[in-house]
């Protein structure tokens, strides 16, 4: 009996309005992450480079490719989930996290154009429309990555994010174009 007093509080103690927490900033994580995506994209270039399509190789070739793509679109998901789940970005940490995404562009860059010179190697090895789907879906989880980026860094930041994506689209879409046929 003791409890009722403290009990009949309860109700209202519910109803008041609560004051969200700002969410802390993860930019060290995001950095970490972006040093993640380096590594991946590095992997995935070399993996892609050494495919020759030769039928005593094609199995651990393929399974190397396939397992440097999986990292690289995992770590490109635990990014944008990351960065997501953080606060917004204070100046210094926006131009951290833009100028480690910026040093993407070119691995990127790398990693598709390696891709594009295979492309006959892996339509000789029934493996093309494999490597397209993979491409689609890497493009859409870098837009989705870059975009929630863009939500928390600073708004002078926000623009050079754009440029950016807009070079890393054009790339994916020169190989998608390669694998497509166009």
């Amino acid at each position: 009996m003791r409890f009722t007093p403290v009990l009949s509080l309860l109700p209202f103690a519910l109803a008041l309005p609560r004051i969200p927490r700002d969410a802390a900033s993860l930019a060290p994580q995001v950095l970490e992450q972006i040093a993640t995506l380096n590594s991946s994209l590095t992997s995935l270039t070399t993996a892609v480079n050494a495919f020759d399509g030769t039928l005593l190789h094609v199995i651990p070739q393929s399974l190397a490719v396939i397992t440097a793509e999986t990292a690289l679109d995992a770590a490109t998901l635990k990014t944008t989930f990351i960065t997501k789940s953080s606060g917004n970005f204070t100046q210094t940490e926006s131009n951290s996290v833009v100028a480690g995404l910026a040093n993407l562009i070119a691995p990127i860059q790398t990693s598709l154009t390696a891709l594009s010179a295979k492309y006959e190697v892996f339509k000789k090895t029934l493996e093309s429309p494999i490597v397209l789907l993979d491409l689609k879906i890497l493009k859409a989880h870098t837009d989705d990555l870059i975009d929630a980026v863009t939500a928390k860094v600073v708004p002078a930041s926000a623009g050079l994010l754009g440029f950016g994506k807009g070079i890393i689209d054009k790339a994916f879409d020169d190989a998608i174009a390669v694998y497509q046929g166009s």
